[in-house]
């Protein structure tokens, strides 16, 4: 299993911060350039909330990306859990803390990449670097939007 945690202050209240991450629209908004998402299905946020997505990474590799949201204590932490997708196991936390100036955004995420030994080799090589880049734009896109609200 594989661990990624990285952390962020952001410079708005906490609901905020946290209401930006419950409405799934905001993640096109804060995906690289070089992954196309788009929203197939999804309901009203909140625990047991799910989405599908359809993503699109190199302009080659497209694929169905089920998740559902398994933790929902408002303002202050959330997970998502993959219900059906590319990997084996993926699980994002985001916690969020009131801290001077602002709120602590931590993002930590499980995963494990399919493909038993293939998937660990791939995962050495590239898919551990993709996704913590992925979480660093972000984190650094979420930062942006909602310092310049």
């Amino acid at each position: 299993m594989e661990l990624i945690e990285q952390r962020i202050l952001i410079a708005a209240p906490i609901e905020q911060v946290f209401h930006f991450h419950d409405d799934t629209r905001n993640l096109l908004r804060i995906t690289p350039p070089s992954i196309k998402v788009a929203i197939e299905t999804m309901g009203e946020p909140g625990l047991g909330y799910e989405v599908v997505l359809k993503v699109r990474q190199f302009g080659i590799f497209t694929m169905r990306w089920k998740v559902k949201i398994t933790e929902y204590t408002s303002p202050t932490l959330m997970s998502d859990e993959q219900v059906s997708g590319p990997f084996a196991y993926w699980k994002q936390t985001r916690r969020l803390r009131n801290v001077e100036g602002g709120t602590e955004l931590t993002d930590i995420v499980e995963y494990q990449p399919p493909f038993g030994i293939l998937g660990r080799i791939a995962n050495a090589l590239v898919i551990r670097n993709q996704v913590q880049q992925m979480f660093t734009y972000r984190q650094a896109a979420t930062k942006r939007i909602l310092e310049s609200a």
